[in-house]
């Protein structure tokens, strides 16, 4: 508790009490106060409250924790290419940590780093005091690590291009080890995902037996099972966003490659389609609130298809680059410097995907457009995240005057290992869609299943209780059952219907995050999901009344 205080900004535990958990408990106990004496609740609501304080002050220096070390795992490839790459440059060590600290898109490190320069400069600690000092605040034990073993080196007074050379296969080794202890995380969340998926299902065809058991509304069990749905998909997404590294695929720089301009522009064509095939199936067709979302999320299905197909042209594009920027590099190294020339040198080559690109820069660099803005054109066509934060490593270090050879094959050396835990990422994507397949599958079998057994149980018990069987069998019955409510089969159709397109949804969500993608290629996951949920939705209740034979199919469950 005490590492979470002070790796969030406090002193100790006791300035901690005094700045924040104080004050929310008092708040807490002013929220009890003015709930039990000026409002008429339930006696545990005020109660509420009090928990929700104390589990809060116990909830949110953990949670700060976690998100700045989430923000060093996320940054730390980065960092140490950069800091490799401007190591060629032979700076100081003060100079060193002010590049850093300059890098603002690292978040975290970059912050660090600024303390260090700020400590070892204004309150003459020394850099490798400071190093120490502050590895023990660190939340990324990673990092911690790097920060001893520079504070080390600079106690020793060894070169620090050499440390930083050596320390690009280390670090990279613990990034890797860290990304893939992430992918088990993963894994562990899917596990628990599908199991409290099927947990509800059975809990749900359980629970719908209580209308004939206690006289419990069905449609009441149905509320709390899509309320049980609803939190449970959205802590899952929660989770994985918090505790889990992004890695996206894509980069958002203000510039849209050809790719995002496709996709985006397909959306807008087929988004209206869409809303008009809703109001058509449910106002003029009258069909079922699943069915009318169904069809009318079919358009869609070109919008992910679309998006997929332009995901693995980036990945292409990212496979392409490594022996792309190492060409660059020895050839400006070789030229003396010259970007310009270096390029123009290398148009006699193909380098496949990039090639188009590649000329590009070419051209705008040679009309004298300005450096930077070039190469952030050239990112951009591209619509690779790696590619663009490489590249910006690679430019900033160049035009500083950097070796180009060693930057290039360093930049190179770095993006192959990403690209290789990178597979690894996507392989689990794939096989996280397969699980949240079989996770709706089970669950919307499952769920109509129970509802439709209920529903003949609830019309042939009911019809004993009204008479319509007559005789002893009508007084047995009614001294067993309790009052059974009428079933709206058509009301509990709509709630589970809801429950399938928001577990649908939730789970092609999951699926990009995992694997990185644009959010306008769910639809491809989102549309097979739906038409899955709607064909069983039509064929369980026909099964389960054919099983059940001799009961009217006309009491089978609505498809929502």
């Amino acid at each position: 508790m005490e590492r979470w205080v002070q790796a969030i900004g406090y002193e100790n535990l006791r300035d901690f009490g005094l700045r924040f958990a104080i004050p929310v408990l008092g708040a807490c106990f002013a929220a009890f106060f003015i709930v039990l004496v000026f409002f008429t609740t339930p006696w545990w609501v005020p109660y509420v409250f009090l928990l929700f304080g104390i589990g809060f002050i116990f909830a949110y220096p953990y949670g700060q924790f976690e998100k700045k070390k989430v923000n060093i795992q996320e940054n730390i490839h980065l960092f140490i290419t950069y800091a490799g790459t401007i190591s060629t440059l032979n700076v100081n060590r003060a100079q060193f940590f002010r590049k850093v600290a300059e890098q603002r898109q690292y978040g975290e490190i970059s912050d660090t780093c600024e303390r260090i320069l700020y400590l070892a400069k204004e309150w003459n600690m020394g850099f490798a005091q400071t190093c120490r000092r502050l590895a023990k605040y660190t939340p990324s034990p990673i990092f911690a690590d790097f920060l001893d073993r520079l504070a080390a080196v600079l106690d020793f007074g060894e070169d620090l291009e050499v440390f930083l050379s050596e320390e690009q296969d280390a670090l990279m080794a613990d990034y890797a080890n860290s990304y893939k202890q992430s992918l088990e995380n993963i894994k562990m969340l899917q596990d628990m995902f599908i199991s409290l998926t099927i947990a509800i299902a059975f809990a749900m065809a359980s629970a719908l037996l209580l209308p004939l058991l206690m006289g419990i509304s069905i449609v009441t069990v149905v509320q709390y099972g899509l309320l049980a749905m609803f939190f449970m998909d959205l802590l899952l997404i929660l989770m994985i966003k918090m505790f889990i590294p992004a890695d996206p695929l894509w980069v958002d720089v203000g510039i849209m490659d050809e790719g995002s301009k496709r996709v985006r522009r397909w959306f807008y064509y087929l988004a209206p389609v869409s809303v008009v095939l809703l109001f058509l199936t449910m106002f003029v067709f009258d069909m079922t609130l699943l069915y009318g979302c169904t069809i009318a999320s079919l358009p869609l299905f070109a919008v992910g298809v679309i998006a997929m197909q332009e995901e693995t042209t980036i990945l292409n594009r990212d496979k392409a680059y490594p022996p792309f920027i190492r060409a660059v590099g020895g050839t400006i190294y070789v030229r003396g410097g010259g970007v310009v020339s270096a390029l123009g040198a290398l148009q006699v080559h193909d380098f496949g995907v990039l090639q188009p690109m590649m000329t590009n820069l070419y051209r705008r660099l040679r009309l004298g457009t300005e450096k930077g803005k070039s190469w952030l054109y050239f990112s951009a066509e591209t619509g690779s995240a790696l590619i663009f934060h490489f590249t910006r490593i690679f430019t900033e270090s160049i035009y500083l005057g950097g070796n180009g050879e060693k930057i290039g094959r360093l930049i190179s050396d770095n993006f192959v290992k990403l690209l290789n835990l990178r597979k690894l990422r996507l392989q689990l994507a794939s096989s996280m869609r397969g699980a949240l397949y079989g996770g709706l599958v089970g669950f919307v079998v499952t769920v109509y299943m129970a509802a439709t057994i209920t529903d003949m149980l609830s019309k042939l018990f009911g019809g004993v209780l009204t008479g319509e069987d007559g005789g002893s069998a009508q007084q047995l019955f009614a001294n067993i059952l309790p009052q059974i409510p009428p079933v709206d089969i058509n009301v509990v159709g709509m709630y589970i219907g809801i429950m399938v397109i928001v577990h649908a949804l939730a789970s092609s969500y999951v699926i990009k995050i995992i694997d990185g993608g644009k959010w306008e290629a769910l639809f491809f996951d989102f549309c097979i999901m739906m038409v899955i949920g709607s064909v069983i939705a039509h064929f369980v209740p026909q099964v389960a009344a054919w099983a059940f034979g001799g009961i009217s199919t006309a009491g089978a469950v609505a498809a929502p």
